[in-house]
């Protein structure tokens, strides 16, 4: 026995024999949960440096988690060797890239193998590569799915409520109807009459504002109870107008429903085949004539769990191009975005 463990000794000690990498096979959802940063990408370029191994990758679709850029590459470090859990290299290949901001060498995302890191597809398999509990032709589906869930995590987390005294996100827009007549609006610490005034309102210049048509102006509300809307004025902050002050209330929901709309930059490029259910789709994309902002046809609303959800229609090019539109994918959309901003907007002018 003695003179086992010796050799065992002598062996590991020997020049150029290394203990081969051991990782155990993770299910698909795992590698996820525990990256920060997920991209489908090509490989593009390798460089060696400091000991290191520099992979370059070109994103085929916005990050399923993380922030990363499409429009930027996408550098990883990883070992050199296999013996060190390195990704192999494969020039042009599709990879699936799971990388953790913790750690991190040369400022990129350290991977190896056990992160979940690996060829996808490449010209040098006969087949796809897939994951123990997800067969390759489901990889790209399962992905959607899991970044799904995360988007609707955080949607759940910062959405606006209505009632909420304290929130800061557009739930709507209000006119003011004294402004129509030249008069002006009190704007109070607290939600009573009796409260202490913050502000006076003389025009739309005096509270944050959008324009509710053309050259029409509307005070963004933030938080709307019985009698009661807060909006924020340009100066003095948050305060409250009493429903007796108050024109017409525009709920957010009903506002770009059948105009000229669009998905805002807060859209995380995912539509469901459901309002809140079914397995969504990328649907990544941006008009040619307003690249950050995607051109859509809103058809209608529903409100799931206190979330309105709107039924869209992603279009090719925007309205204003001439022509009839392409339509490029159909589904739903939840109204508020991971930031609790609202994910659809409306052109007020026109084009």
């Amino acid at each position: 026995m003695r003179a086992q463990a010796l050799l065992v000794l002598a062996l590991l000690g020997a020049p150029g024999l290394t203990l081969a990498c051991r990782c155990e096979q993770r299910p698909l959802a795992e590698y996820f949960s525990t990256a920060d940063v997920v991209v489908m990408a090509r490989l593009v370029d390798v460089a060696e440096q400091s000991g290191q191994r520099e992979l370059t990758f070109e994103l085929l679709a916005n990050p399923y988690k993380g922030r990363a850029s499409k429009q930027a590459p996408f550098r990883v470090v990883t070992a050199t060797n296999s013996a060190a859990c390195g990704v192999q290299t494969d020039i042009g290949a599709i990879y699936v890239v799971f990388g953790n901001e913790d750690r991190t060498r040369q400022g990129s995302p350290a991977v190896d193998t056990c992160s979940g890191t690996r060829v996808h597809l490449s010209s040098r398999l006969e087949q796809p590569m897939g994951f123990v509990d997800v067969p390759a032709r489901f990889v790209a589906a399962q992905l959607n799915a899991l970044f799904g869930l995360d988007v609707l995590g955080e949607v759940a987390r910062h959405a606006p409520r209505p009632d909420d005294r304290a929130n800061e996100s557009l739930i709507g827009l209000l006119d003011l109807k004294a402004l129509a007549h030249g008069g002006s609006t009190r704007a109070y610490a607290t939600p009573e009459k009796d409260a202490r005034v913050v502000g006076e309102i003389h025009t739309y210049d005096d509270v944050v504002s959008r324009e509710i048509g053309y050259e029409i102006d509307a005070a963004v509300v933030y938080s709307a109870i019985p009698g009661w809307f807060r909006v924020k004025a340009e100066e003095e902050g948050f305060g409250w107008i009493s429903a007796d002050d108050a024109g017409t209330w525009f709920a957010y929901e009903g506002l770009p429903l059948r105009r000229l709309a669009y998905l805002t930059e807060q859209w995380s490029g995912l539509v469901w085949p459901s309002a809140g259910a079914g397995l969504p789709v990328r649907a990544d994309g941006a008009s040619a004539e307003r690249p950050r902002e995607q051109a859509v046809n809103i058809l209608e609303n529903t409100t799931i769990g206190g979330m309105p959800w709107f039924r869209v229609e992603i279009l090719e090019d925007g309205r204003c191009a001439g022509g009839t539109p392409k339509v490029r994918v159909a589904g739903w959309v939840p109204g508020y975005g991971r930031s609790g901003k609202p994910n659809a907007w409306y052109y007020s002018r026109g084009c």
